[in-house]
């Protein structure tokens, strides 16, 4: 069925062709990068980005996450039942602080460090001659061996992470994967039981799911905390004789992740740990008075309730608002601008500049959104969607039939357009800096070439960086309606004699190997960059990392 609509829609597509046969890309991307200024022009002028911000920082507060019950009444409870883990996270900060103190120095966890990543490099060189190998003894005595040295890689890691005490999370190991499931149950719920249930779990989030910081409020270092977690869970009952692709990529981006955290030193991890202490003192205090002033300050606290919800409703009125106002001035143009906005868009903030030269990832995410344009669940913005009133506001008819940008906006698909993601200015006050407009006229090239030569053969709809996910999430596992597509190399290089020599003199260090269409290919690290190549044709092509774009097509069942 999803076949047949995109199909109808590439054949509709071709009444526009008219259209692109009589303007060049040139003249095409040069019109719509002036109509993309007078928006800029029109749309983010008199301080309204500044404006934007301050309704940001509004919103957000102090920072501090305060339960409310539906009613505006302080939700108490759950205060009252998470007080006691959140004081004793301190007091186990506190316990790393000081062992922390009395290090000398790292340098020993560095040297362990070193160690296992010559034993992630056996590893791989194992399963390398296991690849190679044609004799089915031999493969068989391989894959004992394999399973030796993976399991003594395992116990060493996992000392190596028990010992680590310091670049640990609270309660760790954290099932991160779990806690997000939880509140998604009932982030949406409307029920007054429902609205505790997501207090509660989002409180214990707020908890576990939280990192160090320098003094200065840089980054935090929750993301390698969490990654921490998510690999000591998945090697704590890991039996394979090879390590799996997911983890072994994971393992290497901590081991990387780590020289630098410990090449920084004692000094610096110490700042931040004890940044931790005096915020999280700081947090136990906050939460105490709360609980106290809640008994004789209920005009208070109703006060506190509806001072954030006015900060929060100011927010999401003005960004919708003015999403609404760009929606109104791209619906004005031509449908080729109207397709050109919507696609680059997406692009900018979906994709940046993780990709190749090639675009090769910007092109099948443009396919994603192509596709989205035949399914309903897609194409509309529905009445109850907070855009739908702007844009009546605006007197703007027939919004069923902008499915371009219908796309772009509808709510749930691009967290960018959230009111709530400080990306969302970017839609009405877009960067316009000389970096910016390059990315975007590439942008605009790769969007004209896939209008004018649509590919009817792909159909996925969906895509997700796991990369990107707190701790590693694969959607993959909540995802069963939908199959992903598999790994696929990227354009072909030309010019490949110093690869093709390094590769005749061994010069590499092999990673995996996957199948695509049919054809098996060998995933290749040369001089510090990944390339695939494929044994039958004698070519190398780009990598593309699928732990950065994973597409998905939607199950015939569905």
């Amino acid at each position: 069925m999803l076949k047949i609509l995109i199909s109808s829609l590439f054949i509709n597509s071709f009444v526009y062709a008219d259209v692109l046969e009589k303007i060049t890309d040139r003249n095409a991307i040069n019109k719509y990068m002036r109509m993309h200024k007078q928006s800029f022009k029109k749309l983010c002028s008199g301080g309204t980005d500044k404006h934007a911000e301050e309704l940001y920082k509004s919103f957000l507060g102090d920072g501090i996450y305060i339960p409310f019950l539906k009613d505006g009444n302080l939700d108490s409870e759950t205060i009252s039942d998470h007080l006691p883990m959140l004081q004793k996270r301190l007091t186990w900060l506190k316990g790393v602080e000081e062992k922390l103190k009395n290090e000398k120095s790292l340098r020993t966890y560095l040297i362990s460090l070193k160690v296992l990543q010559k034993d992630l490099d056996k590893l791989r060189s194992v399963y390398h001659r296991y690849y190679l190998e044609n004799s089915f003894d031999k493969k068989k005595n391989l894959v004992k061996e394999a399973k030796s040295h993976t399991h003594e890689f395992i116990e060493k890691l996992q000392k190596f992470i028990v010992s680590m005490y310091y670049l640990q999370s609270f309660e760790f190991p954290v099932d991160h994967f779990y806690l997000r499931a939880e509140y998604d149950k009932y982030k949406s719920s409307d029920t007054e039981e429902g609205k505790r249930k997501a207090n509660r779990a989002y409180f214990l989030r707020k908890i576990v799911e939280e990192g160090a910081v320098n003094r200065d409020k840089g980054r935090s270092d929750l993301t390698l905390r969490a990654l921490i977690d998510s690999i000591y869970m998945r090697i704590d009952s890991y039996s394979d004789s090879f390590l799996d692709n997911n983890l072994a990529y994971d393992i290497e981006s901590l081991f990387d992740t780590l020289d630098g955290v410990l090449r920084g030193g004692k000094r610096e991890i110490l700042s931040r740990i004890s940044n931790w202490v005096a915020k999280t003192d700081k947090d136990v205090t906050y939460y105490s008075n709360l609980l106290v002033q809640q008994k004789n300050k209920k005009d208070f606290f109703k006060k506190m309730f509806n001072d954030k919800n006015k900060a929060r409703y100011a927010l999401s009125d003005y960004i919708y608002e003015k999403e609404a106002e760009v929606y109104k001035f791209w619906s004005e143009k031509d449908l080729l601008y109207r397709q050109l906005f919507a696609l680059e868009t997406i692009l900018f903030h979906e994709v940046g500049r993780l990709d190749d030269d090639a675009g090769t990832e910007r092109s099948d995410v443009l396919k994603v959104v192509m596709n989205r344009l035949a399914i309903n669940e897609y194409n509309k913005i529905d009445a109850s969607e907070p855009l739908h009133s702007k844009l009546q506001k605006l007197n703007i008819k027939n919004i069923d039939k902008y499915t371009w940008l219908n796309v772009l906006f509808k709510q749930g698909e691009f967290s960018f357009t959230y009111f709530f993601i400080p990306a969302s200015r970017g839609i009405f006050c877009a960067d316009q800096s000389k970096t910016a407009s390059r990315l975007r006229r590439k942008n605009l090239s790769l969007a004209l070439n896939l209008l004018r030569s649509p590919d009817p053969g792909f159909l996925a709809t969906r895509y997700f960086s796991r990369a990107s996910m707190l701790g590693r999430i694969d959607m993959a596992q909540v995802w069963d309606d939908y199959t992903p597509i598999e790994e696929r190399p990227g354009p072909r290089i030309s010019g490949d004699k110093k690869l093709q020599l390094h590769y005749k003199n061994s010069n590499y260090t092999y990673l995996y190997n996957f199948t695509s269409a049919g054809t098996q290919y060998e995933v290749l690290r040369m001089k510090g960059t990944e390339f695939v190549y494929s044994p039958k044709s004698k070519k190398f092509y780009r990598y593309r990392n699928p732990h950065h774009f994973k597409y998905f097509i939607k199950n015939k069942a569905y």
